[in-house]
């Protein structure tokens, strides 16, 4: 193919993908917090004149998307452990350099909200001022493709979206730059080759410097290089609010009645609480004048019900398991909702995102390692001169999970346990604390037996054994 082909190629799959780039972008402004303008945008589209303004002006927008991700992104609340292994002390002092400046775990966490958001995320080692830092690129602002002839899951091209430019002509062009395992090169929406641009960013041959992308690219479809986007995500996050400005509207006209007359001087009708309506009757005129009134009537707790009802259905279909959360009425719907999202059993999804960062990481490390580091250091871009041995690689392990139990449970569970003598008290201590360390344990397990009998016991190594005499 020649490069005057590939770079159309390349432009019109860019195209193809702008439906998938768009929903991506309403997703991330909902994440950050732009949701009032796209239920606002529902609105105009489902009511039109006077009810359009009354509805918008009571809009509700209350964000459920960022607290669900953010309990789905919980792989780097606890700090996973990195390893270096067939290295010596030189690489796990790079490697702990390089922890501290990329700020691994925070960063890494952005992209797992990323991964839970959208399905996919980029994360980018590059170099500021000297510093090695990291960053995670929502989804909104590349594209991946292939031209694999035997795996076509396998990234060959990642195309960044940098924005639009305007050209001197006046003519507003977009610029995308594109990376192989060999080449960058910079091109734009009229399949153009930049080389003005190219010689800016210092690469007019438009080489790959390091030998490979220098990204990481997390996917969770084994289908599709680029996974179609969950519909649910959007419709459902923007329905929930909808519903509430519906009964917000509806409470508005609940709250006030409206007047009528009949056969009162006739006047435009006016949609507004305290208002008042002017009818005639069809006769002989010798009807007399009536005064009457309207009150709508809204069944609150009944709507509300259906709202919490859908969005818990919605999180089972998401394979997230929530608890009941019994009878839903005007005062306790808000503590309802938090509560499904509190005890959203997330055990399964998960682990399975373990499977996939893990995978991530070692991608990472083997890129920045053996690929961009040497570089760094031979451009003098970063403050050392040491290099990692070209064996070394690093083993990420983390936490291990433990399904969602209710504490009091849990509680029962465990001293049946204990009555039976399948466990000790200090090990059912440790079982109800898992974040605590075995001296915080063991500090509390001291605290409660001195409660209880009025002195720290002596506690027997044989106290520590089950009854067959094995350790636990």
């Amino acid at each position: 193919m020649s490069q005057e082909n590939q770079f159309r190629t390349l432009v019109d799959y860019v195209e193809q993908k702008r439906p998938y780039i768009c929903k991506n972008r309403d997703l991330f402004e909902i994440y950050e917090g732009e949701l009032l303008k796209f239920i606002k945008k529902e609105i105009e589209r489902q009511f039109s004149g006077q009810t359009r303004a009354e509805v918008a002006s009571r809009a509700a927008p209350i964000n459920v998307l960022k607290r669900i991700v953010d309990k789905l992104s919980r792989i780097y609340q606890e700090p996973p452990t990195r390893i270096i292994e067939y290295g010596s002390d030189v690489d796990k002092e790079l490697l702990d350099s390089y922890e501290k400046s990329f700020r691994i775990d925070e960063i890494m966490n952005v992209g797992n909200e990323f991964f839970n958001l959208f399905k996919t995320t980029l994360v980018q080692p590059y170099v500021h001022k000297g510093i090695p830092k990291l960053r995670s690129i929502p989804s909104d602002r590349f594209v991946v493709y292939s031209d694999d002839p035997i795996d076509d899951m396998s990234m060959t091209h990642l195309i960044i979206l940098e924005g639009k430019v305007k050209e001197v002509t006046g003519e507003i062009v977009e610029i995308y730059k594109v990376y192989t395992d060999d080449e960058f090169y910079i091109i734009d929406s009229k399949a153009n080759l930049r080389t003005d641009f190219m010689a800016q960013q210092g690469n007019p041959n438009g080489v790959n410097i390091y030998g490979k992308i220098p990204f990481v690219y997390v996917n969770q479809s084994h289908n599709l290089l680029m996974p179609i986007q969950d519909s649910d995500t959007y419709a459902l996050t923007i329905l929930l609010p909808i519903l509430l400005s519906d009964l917000n509207f509806c409470v508005k006209y609940q709250a006030f009645s409206i007047l009528f007359g009949i056969d009162v001087d006739d006047e435009n009708l006016q949609l507004s609480p305290n208002s008042f309506w002017r009818f005639k009757s069809e006769g002989n005129g010798e009807q007399k004048p009536q005064v009457g009134q309207i009150k709508p009537q809204c069944d609150i707790d009944q709507v509300l019900g259906l709202i919490q009802s859908e969005f818990a259905f919605w999180l089972n279909s998401r394979g997230i398991r929530t608890s009941a959360v019994g009878e839903v009425t005007t005062s306790n719907f808000s503590s309802g909702i938090s509560k499904l999202i509190d005890e959203m059993d997330t055990y399964e999804i998960t682990k399975k995102q373990i499977e996939y960062f893990t995978n991530a990481e070692k991608q990472l490390w083997n890129l920045v390692m053996h690929h961009m580091h040497p570089v760094w250091v031979n451009d003098k871009m970063v403050d050392t001169n040491a290099l990692f041995s070209p064996t070394s690689e690093v083993n990420v392990r983390f936490l291990d999970l433990v399904p969602m139990v209710r504490r009091a449970d849990l509680i029962k569970e465990l001293k049946e346990e204990v009555a039976a003598g399948f466990t000790t008290r200090k090990r059912a201590i440790g079982s109800l604390n898992p974040k605590m360390t075995e001296d915080e344990v063991d500090v509390l397990f001291d605290e409660i037996e001195e409660e209880r009998f009025g002195r720290a016991p002596q506690i027997q190594d044989n106290e520590e054994e089950d009854l067959d005499g094995q350790e636990s």
